[in-house]
């Protein structure tokens, strides 16, 4: 989803049903910035904690943010930028995850001559 697209979605609903104040829009702030998440559906979740339940799209609320506020953290560029960043890095579940052991006794191969064939006994 774009944010002209988002955009043009803001500005069919009620402008003052959508206004954010200014501690909900840094508490956004704060928890985009934060690296406690690696999707966007973890923080859409959070949005109606702080009174944001016109929408369960962070994009939606974000953009409206960038609208009535203009925080840089959610102008185009900055926005995507951060997404990516934080949604290309590893996740925690794949490097908590231990690498599978080793066999404790692997036995070695058999001899091969020069052509790759082995041997018989």
């Amino acid at each position: 989803m774009t944010f002209d697209r988002l955009r043009d979605d803001i500005r069919r609903r009620d402008w003052v049903k959508t206004y954010i104040e200014k501690e909900q829009a840094l508490t956004l702030v704060e928890w985009f910035m934060a690296d406690d998440w690696e999707s966007i559906s973890d923080l859409d979740k959070k949005l109606a904690g702080v009174g944001i339940t016109w929408t369960d799209s962070f994009g939606v609320a974000a953009a409206r943010v960038y609208e009535i506020h203009g925080y840089p953290e959610f102008e185009d560029r900055n926005y995507s930028g951060r997404f990516y960043e934080v949604t290309s890095r590893p996740r925690s579940k794949a490097i908590s995850t231990p690498a599978a052991a080793a066999p404790a006794y692997a036995p070695s191969p058999a001899p091969q001559d020069a052509y790759g064939f082995t041997r018989r006994a």
